[in-house]
């Protein structure tokens, strides 16, 4: 039966109905990838919708996956402010600013380094310092040289110098998800994305090199793709004997047909 208040049940049902058995999310099935900054930057919060639904051909020349992300972590802090009254013992909430961040973690195993696959859009095609986009990508097409880099950052896959000015400019990222069927839950653009700290780790008996960042963003903008339907516990539907109606897949899963080109 489903979970609601009055249907409670400790010994024989679940708080929370219409879960399904084996159906669940992991990090194997979210996806960080890297874009521009903004999604009026290739058309919108629309744009990106039809792009990472169907087949997701489209969401190729927005965003590149970036790889071997072993820890990955997001977070909001808002401060709310408390009032009081003479009189009274009561209070009231004021609202104040939301603050959101990003932590991501992984090994340099070989090729682009964290700080330059984060860049992966960014393109600066006049000296001094010449940055190249890593793949041709709607992004640098719409605004090709957004700023003349003039401190290098590095030079081809490894990117390390965080006084360079180009870390002075926003990036975007996207978080997609998906449940171990591959039914998609649910996708997530943060805008404006700058870093304002990296670090890069090994030692004499150690065999890896590790690498994060800490990643401040301005918003988080849902994006709104083809996805799972809403599972209402309260639902009388969502049961166990009819899961069926519990758990409607999703149009545009295709597993012969992969979201994103590497």
């Amino acid at each position: 039966m489903a979970g609601t208040f009055s249907t409670w049940s400790p010994y024989t049902t679940y708080v929370q109905g219409g879960m399904v058995d084996g159906a669940y999310a992991q990090g194997a099935f979210t996806l960080i990838a890297a874009g521009p900054p903004r999604l009026a930057n290739i058309g919108g919060a629309a744009a990106i919708s039809t792009a990472a639904s169907g087949a997701g051909t489209g969401a190729d020349q927005v965003v590149l996956p970036i790889g071997l992300i072993q820890n990955f972590g997001l977070s909001h802090t808002r401060q709310f402010s408390r009032i009081y009254e003479i009189g009274s013992e009561r209070s009231y909430f004021i609202g104040g600013r939301t603050m959101g961040q990003l932590q991501l973690s992984r090994v340099y195993y070989h090729g682009a380094s964290l700080l330059r696959m984060l860049y992966a859009y960014y393109q600066d095609a006049l000296p001094p310092t010449v940055v190249n986009a890593m793949w041709s990508n709607a992004g640098a097409a719409a605004q090709s040289n957004p700023h003349d880099v003039i401190i290098p950052p590095g030079y081809e896959n490894i990117f390390i110098n965080l006084a360079s000015d180009l870390f002075a400019q926003p990036v975007g990222m996207m978080m997609y998800m998906r449940d171990v069927n591959q039914e998609t839950l649910g996708a997530v653009y943060f805008e404006a994305c700058y870093v304002p700290n990296h670090s890069w780790q090994t030692d004499s008996n150690g065999v890896l090199i590790q690498e994060s960042v800490a990643v401040q963003f301005e918003r988080a903008v849902p994006v709104g793709v083809a996805a799972l339907q809403l599972i209402n516990s309260a639902n009388p539907n969502d049961t166990g004997a009819n899961i069926a109606d519990a758990y409607l897949p999703s149009a545009e899963v295709n597993a012969a047909a992969p979201l994103f080109r590497v």
